[in-house]
């Protein structure tokens, strides 16, 4: 193991992470930004041959891991600053005066200049140390060099985002964030093989030190009148213009090459425990604008499916996304769940949907899934989560987008929602596969919501209770939502809370009855 630390020494990291726009902070560093620090420092300090070997070698490995806190943000003020030092021409006529010559040369002060608008985003750690890990990589031959190079860098980002950095290759760091393939909360740049070399072509200092050095030599000879240096003027031009033309060379803005995903390490802390056939690694949308009840599931659900359809670059969408077989009847296979996350189960809880869910099937390979939903999670030009906007004239109106914080209420908590438990209660009523009739119908429903169970992959359960009230604190009774309706023949299913007590632990999500791919259906575990 080995891991590359930086630690923010004024407590604070400055870097944009939209570009030039400079409106949004980048938080965690991405590991091409760090990349990129150690290029700097080793162009700057004389590109030692080892260094650049280190250098190289870096790009071989693979994405790293990293190790960061979360932030928060400064607010965002814009600020008027000089351009660039305009400088005075060389070809000053002789005709000025002096007083023409000193405001001439007064032109180069700030406060002479003209000034443009420009953001300074800053992100603000719990903690500022940062390590960019791989947990199977040994340093070896490079760990001298790596160690002298780390020691050069001063800043990562903004010049004033000053660092130390330095590299640790003893004990153990555990990374908050691993890439991964499919659906991930961040998207952040990485280096790979050729990122030195394209770097060397951006910076393009060879260039730069050559034209320099013919133009100040050109320059050194302006306005000789011996003949043999005139012939050398004319000549160091000529060698100019077929070099370089009439355009001096320049440094480029270094292009991002490549972006990989990024999420949480996957918690399997119990493998061997029962578990529903969707995955416990839930896709959390945060929910913003005017509150939404929890009784609104149904429309809520339908609006989002509306979303997701449209934005699926797979036309028609494979059928674990939409549910629905070519021929366009329904799937008898596991297929994406959308859930809401309301806030329950406190006493102060009101209901209000804080988060929508997406529940993928298990089985299901990830890199599809990244493929039919990142359009739908992210914005393809700048690779922010992309905000999409939900709305029923009658019942509400709010925006979605990726959750992507690392700090989450209870109740975004994709724990919250999963941890194993043997005792589950219904957030949302579970809706029945028909109508019991007799004494003993309600005996009949809790069967069916125990078949229910096997439905998903879980075992069957003790015992069920059915209520028209949920245990869980804060959650509506059952007959304040709208009943679902059946597709077949237009008929209303009935519904009602539930409580299953499982003889082993079992892992959610547990989602169950018919409505559970729309909402209904959405269980809690419960600790007493």
């Amino acid at each position: 193991m080995f891991a590359i630390g930086i630690s923010y020494l004024n407590g604070w990291a400055m870097a944009a992470a939209d570009g030039a726009r400079k409106e949004l902070a980048e938080w965690p560093p991405h590991p091409d930004r760090v990349y990129m620090a150690l290029a700097a420092a080793w162009f700057e300090t004389g590109e030692n041959p080892g260094e650049g070997e280190a250098l190289r070698w870096l790009e071989t490995l693979p994405h790293p891991g990293i190790s960061a806190s979360d932030c928060t943000t400064r607010r965002a003020v814009v600020s008027f600053v000089p351009v660039n030092d305009s400088r005075v021409s060389r070809n000053v006529p002789r005709s000025m005066d002096l007083g023409e010559l000193r405001d001439a040369g007064l032109a180069v002060l700030p406060e002479h200049r003209s000034r443009q608008p420009r953001g300074f985003p800053v992100a603000i750690p719990y903690d500022p140390n940062v390590y960019l890990i791989w947990p199977e990589i040994e340093l070896g031959e490079h760990r001298a060099a790596l160690e002298r190079l780390t020691t050069k860098v001063t800043h990562v980002g903004h010049s004033a985002s000053l660092v130390q950095a330095w590299v640790e290759v003893e004990g153990e760091i555990c990374p908050t964030w691993e890439p991964m393939e499919g659906i991930a909360t961040h998207r952040m740049r990485v280096f790979s093989t050729g990122r030195l070399e394209n770097l060397t072509l951006a910076y393009n200092r060879a260039n730069i030190v050559e034209y320099e050095d013919l133009k100040a030599r050109s320059d050194a000879l302006r306005g000789t009148r011996r003949k043999a240096m005139q012939e050398e003027k004319k000549r160091m031009d000529s060698a100019i213009a077929e070099r370089f033309g009439t355009q001096a060379p320049v440094r480029l803005r270094p292009l991002p090459t490549r972006w990989q995903g990024y999420g949480k390490p996957v918690k399997n802390d119990f493998p061997d425990r029962p578990a529903s056939v969707f995955d416990p690694n839930l896709t959390v949308l945060t929910v913003r604008g005017r509150r939404v009840p929890l009784t609104t599931t149904l429309k809520l659900t339908q609006a989002l499916r509306g979303v997701l359809m449209d934005c699926c670059p797979q036309q028609p969408p494979p059928e674990w996304f939409s549910g629905h077989k070519l021929s366009g009847t329904p799937t008898s296979e596991p297929h994406m769940a959308l859930l809401p996350l309301p806030f329950v189960g406190d006493q102060y809880g009101d209901g209000r949907v804080m988060g929508l869910a997406l529940a993928l099937p298990r089985s299901l390979d990830l890199e599809e899934a990244g493929q039919c939903l990142g359009a739908f999670l992210y914005d393809t030009k700048t690779r922010f989560p992309r905000e999409h906007r939900l709305f029923d004239g009658r019942w509400f109106e709010c925006r979605i987008e990726l959750e992507t914080r690392e700090r989450l209420p209870k109740n975004l908590d994709v724990d919250t929602w999963t941890r194993a438990s043997r005792t589950w209660a219904s957030v949302t009523p579970v809706v029945l596969n028909r109508h019991f009739k007799g004494k003993d119908k309600w005996a009949q429903a809790a069967e069916s919501v125990k078949d229910a169970c096997g439905h998903i992959g879980l075992p069957r359960p003790r015992e069920v209770m059915l209520h028209p009230v949920s245990l869980v604190e804060g959650a509506p009774i059952a007959r304040e939502y709208p009943q679902l309706t059946r597709k077949s023949d237009g008929g209303r299913q009935s519904h009602a809370h539930a409580v299953m007590i499982f003889d082993v632990p079992v892992r959610g999500p547990v989602i169950v009855g018919a409505g559970r791919f729309r909402g209904y259906g959405l269980c809690r575990p419960m600790d007493n």
